[in-house]
């Protein structure tokens, strides 16, 4: 993604999570906490192909649209999962957090798909730059 978009996606991952947090907003706001569960892996999958190519790294975990989803998804599992024992330490503390497991599982769930949606837009935007085939990154993209 151009990198005003990842500036761009992380001001907005911050400001949303902090006044989450400050204001407690994510069980009270309708959506507020569905936002922050997609938005939050989206950006994190994005950050991580911006490195990947910033990096001079060649792109293995976004070479096809389906690889590219599978690896977004995986991130957003791994962090959501991450997140939700983040949850249960804040919990212990004294930290208002909601105790459903519903919750839980449809978090899980937003970051899964929030990663993998990361990871299709960051695969679109890197064939674009590289100039490759949507379907297999080692032939040059025709028009």
């Amino acid at each position: 993604m151009p990198r005003s978009w990842i500036v761009a996606l992380m001001v907005i991952c911050v400001a949303l999570n902090g006044a989450g947090f400050l204001w407690q907003l994510f069980e009270p706001v309708p959506f507020y906490d569905e936002i922050a569960h997609f938005l939050t892996p989206f950006t994190l999958v994005a950050v991580a192909a911006e490195i990947i190519y910033r990096g001079g790294g060649d792109d293995e975990f976004f070479d096809t649209p389906r690889h590219a989803v599978v690896t977004g998804a995986v991130i957003g599992l791994a962090g959501a999962g991450g997140w939700e024992l983040v949850e249960v330490v804040l919990d212990i503390m004294g930290v208002p957090i909601s105790h459903a497991i519903l919750d839980t599982i449809f978090d899980v769930l937003l970051g899964i798909l929030g990663g993998a949606a990361g990871a299709w837009a960051a695969d679109r935007y890197l064939d674009r730059i590289f100039g490759r085939s949507r379907m297999d990154s080692n032939r040059p993209r025709v028009r």
